[in-house]
């Protein structure tokens, strides 16, 4: 399930916002990814890395993502393929994007739009199989549907009923 902790997408973010990349989290990453969270309502939908990277660096069809602000982690997802990814995800040339956040004090600056505009090309560089990418939504999350909508995800039409994350959407890009 990815559960966008993150702000919309629009003009208002500052020109001073700062450079966003991504990384693989690496040893010098990981600590201080395992420091950022969501605000406590948004963590039933995305988890924090404190839960969510320890499984993802134990499977090695996950790789955890940093999303970096100035070369500092800001958020964080994690691209799951193969198998065990789910049934809405072909075990091959298609990745599920999981556990996908902004920390709390850094929403509502654009992050998680510039990110999400860099995964393509970042995960062409990881696999250049891949041809599309898909997350699940929960469908009271208004900011992360937007968000989504504006990067150029599109409602597949198939819903999931997450237990404990209730119903969600099923978005997809092709890439």
């Amino acid at each position: 399930m990815v559960g966008l902790a993150a702000e919309p997408p629009d003009s208002a973010a500052p020109a001073t916002a700062g450079a966003v990349s991504l990384a693989l989290v690496d040893a010098r990453l990981r600590g201080r990814v395992l420091k950022l969270a969501p605000h406590p309502f948004q963590r039933p939908w995305s988890g924090a890395p404190v839960d969510t990277l320890p499984p993802a660096e134990r499977d090695p069809a996950q790789r955890p993502v940093a999303i970096l602000l100035d070369g500092e982690p800001a958020g964080f997802l994690v691209l799951h393929g193969g198998v065990g990814a789910g049934r809405f995800v072909r075990p091959h040339g298609e990745l599920l994007i999981r556990a996908f956040l902004v920390d709390a004090e850094l929403q509502r600056r654009g992050i998680a739009a510039r990110a999400l505009a860099q995964l393509p090309a970042f995960v062409h560089r990881l696999d250049p199989s891949v041809t599309r990418l898909v997350l699940t939504v929960n469908v009271e999350n208004a900011v992360a549907l937007k968000t989504y909508d504006r990067a150029g995800f599109r409602d597949t039409g198939s819903r999931y009923q997450r237990p404990g994350g209730g119903p969600q959407l099923v978005l997809d890009l092709p890439i």
